[in-house]
């Protein structure tokens, strides 16, 4: 190999070591989608895969306080719940089997309460 071909080498190397970096720090962070047809009828989407599954579903007054206890349990895969009558705002965490939230939690989501 000459000198001009070792610098080639080592320049497309270098080259896809950048790209490699660069797409690993663009891999999204894994994230709880939860939508409403705002009466209570959540369905949820998550970007990752998880070794649990169930969610502890949290409910707000506010949107901004939350309490510790759950609202209701329920599971991952069925990828909705009718959570209808109870105004207020919603959010979800996957949970271990004792109950423990693991983050992420979702983002949280209105229901009138209809």
């Amino acid at each position: 190999m000459t000198q001009g071909q070792r610098r080639v080498w080592l320049a497309l190397e270098e080259q896809k070591r950048r790209r490699s970096r660069a797409a690993a720090l663009s891999a999204p962070a894994p994230a709880i989608l939860l939508a409403s047809d705002g009466h209570g009828h959540l369905t949820w989407t998550l970007n990752f895969t998880s070794a649990y599954g169930q969610i502890n579903i949290y409910k707000s007054a506010d949107g901004v306080t939350w309490p510790s206890d759950t609202y209701d349990g329920w599971d991952l895969a069925s990828g909705s719940r009718d959570c209808s009558g109870d105004p207020g705002y919603f959010r979800i965490c996957i949970c271990d089997d004792n109950g423990v939230d693991v983050p992420p939690y979702s983002n949280a989501v209105y229901s009138d309460g209809l």
